[in-house]
């Protein structure tokens, strides 16, 4: 059974700034990672959360393996990403109680 992928208001938020070409990039390969997530998400060392790698862009995901869902937590140009995840450690599986 594939994995339902929810997008979080941050990660729209964060594609309403990028180019339409790179949104649309990152909006294509998460309708794509739902059927094999393990084929396509990478775990973060000293973090909670996976990344799955378009291009240039990394997009922060939570996995709920329990519940078979993917939480698109938010995306980053790949070298600002490792600097921007601390601000999602205190937070982190809040967008889990917002279905």
């Amino acid at each position: 059974m594939a994995h339902r992928v929810v997008l979080t208001e941050t990660l729209v938020e964060t594609l309403e700034q990028f180019e339409t070409g790179d949104a649309e990039r990152i909006i294509s390969k998460l309708e794509d990672i739902g059927g094999f997530p393990d084929h396509f998400l990478d775990r973060l060392k000293n973090h909670p959360g996976y990344k799955l790698r378009v291009g240039d862009f990394r997009v922060l995901i939570d996995w709920d393996k329990d519940n078979e869902v993917l939480y698109a937590i938010d995306a980053f140009e790949r070298k600002k990403e490792y600097r921007e995840l601390g601000k999602y450690r205190e937070v982190w599986g809040s967008w889990r109680d917002d279905e």
